[in-house]
């Protein structure tokens, strides 16, 4: 699905790659072109003797985004359904 997406955006997207498991911008880069992903694999990551690469997500990276105190964040919000008949739901 995501070489589908990618090809959609023919270069002109930068995209992010971030593991699982690390924080603080540990593992994370940027990336416009997907054979930087086969350099990635081949060079820092994958090892044929130990075929399970450690897990990461990639999404489209966003440019220019917005700050708070010069500082990216996360606005979470949590849905709770207690009823589906009738629907009823708190934020």
């Amino acid at each position: 699905m995501f070489v589908e997406e990618f090809k959609k955006t023919a270069g002109t997207v930068w995209w992010i790659m971030k593991p699982i498991a690390k924080s603080q911008g540990k593992g994370i880069f940027l990336f416009n072109k997907l054979q930087q992903i086969a350099q990635w694999k081949n060079d820092f990551r994958w090892k044929p003797e130990s075929p399970q690469a450690e897990p990461y997500i990639v999404q489209r990276y966003i440019i220019n985004p917005l700050l708070i105190g010069g500082k990216k964040f996360d606005m979470r919000i949590y849905c709770l359904v207690t009823s589906y008949t009738p629907l009823t739901a708190y934020l």
